[in-house]
């Protein structure tokens, strides 16, 4: 009778080694949420890309000066009536009009050109990138000025010329920066080897690039579009509330404090609530950028009558003030002459846009606003709101 084969044994190293070869369970689950929060992470970017995207084409639309937007590959996805009106003769139902060859169609020179004569007038032309041009996504504004020999002498427009090709500068600029940092720090939650705290952190800094993007098109948005009243009733706790939330970030990394103080029975006031939400988020920002770090801010919110006038406000006119003030650097006698002329600004990164838009947004309303302030001792605004 022949002898059954024994059963083959595996030694207790080799069995250590085969398991070790297969990855554990909590690194299993580890790379599963890493690659969920970087998908989220990138879908979250292609979202606000659009969104940006269709807000530049607003923009585009609303500019008093002929513009087109054009993509990477030279193919324009929108124009302004402006533009339309200057080029007479194209024809603007051609499908994937490409910019050079509408140009080769006009007779135009390469861009940038200036004072080209055309048309019984002057044509100049630039070009302004709005993000880095190896970006698959990137856009471009190619912007016209015509200056018709009937407006050669007159300064007014001249100057309204100028100041729209400054606020097109501002525009690439700023735009450009928070996009590569967008890129940038996506592209390091990306990676798998960071540490939760750091991933955290990271996803924090995203936001807030993302925020900051989203605040500078909306300001341009509405320094370009006529604003509308529009009222409505507004609930002041709920309003201050979104106001915290969208300058959460910056008011964390200072280590900031906000006081609220609101008069008893007042909980709703009439008005434009996200032209309000704009106004007091301008002024709480600008209350954070002149604060130092562990410090205090504060917003009012309380019943008065004016008893005297103002260019919008007679006297004997019931209203609300709100108010925001901070104890921080103050502003200077010329600050204060000039707070409210678009694109001055003695902050770096600073567009100068935030209190020009507060005051039309006050106008809006048909109130007031006025500014308090001596260096070194901190800047109070306040803003009366007819009710």
């Amino acid at each position: 009778m022949s002898r059954l084969n024994p059963k083959p044994t595996v030694s207790l190293s080799h069995k250590r080694d085969w398991e070790s070869s297969w990855p554990s369970l909590d690194a299993i689950t580890e790379a599963a949420t890493s690659s969920r929060t970087l998908n989220m992470v990138l879908e979250a970017k292609y979202a606000e890309t659009q969104r940006l995207h269709h807000r530049l084409h607003r923009l585009v639309k609303t500019l008093p000066l002929p513009a087109l937007l054009y993509n990477r590959k030279g193919r324009i996805v929108t124009f302004n009536q402006e533009a339309q009106s200057l080029m007479t003769g194209v024809d603007w139902k051609k499908a994937k009009w490409q910019v050079n060859d509408l140009w080769e169609y006009l007779g135009w020179p390469p861009v940038p050109f200036t004072h080209w004569e055309w048309e019984g007038g002057r044509l100049s032309c630039w070009d302004c990138p709005l993000d880095g041009q190896d970006q698959p996504s990137s856009l471009s504004i190619r912007y016209l000025k015509h200056e018709a020999v009937s407006l050669r002498g007159d300064s007014e427009h001249i100057h309204r010329l100028a100041t729209i090709g400054e606020k097109t500068g501002r525009l690439a600029h700023d735009i450009r920066n928070p996009l590569a940092s967008i890129e940038w720090f996506a592209t390091l939650l990306g990676r798998d080897d960071r540490p939760p705290l750091e991933r955290q952190e990271l996803a924090g800094h995203l936001i807030h690039a993302i925020r900051s993007l989203d605040g500078l098109v909306s300001n341009l948005l509405i320094f370009s579009t006529p604003l509308q009243e529009q009222r409505q009733s507004v609930n002041l706790s709920a309003l201050l509330n979104d106001v915290e939330l969208l300058a959460m970030y910056p008011l964390r990394k200072k280590r900031l404090i906000i006081h609220r103080h609101r008069e008893s029975n007042l909980h709703e006031m009439t008005g434009n609530e996200q032209l309000l939400k704009q106004a007091l988020l301008n002024l709480l920002l600008n209350a954070i950028h002149a604060s130092m770090p562990d410090g205090h801010i504060e917003i009012h919110c309380r019943r008065q009558s004016k008893s005297g006038t103002g260019a919008t406000v007679a006297a004997g006119v019931d209203g609300i003030i709100l108010s925001i003030r901070d104890e921080g650097c103050g502003m200077s006698e010329e600050d204060l002459q000039k707070a409210f002329q678009p694109f001055y600004s003695n902050r770096k990164g600073g567009t100068g846009l935030g209190l020009p838009i507060v005051k039309d947004i006050v106008h809006v309303h048909q109130g007031m606003i006025d500014i308090i302030s001596h260096k070194g001792k901190g800047t109070t605004v306040e803003l009366f709101l007819p009710q």
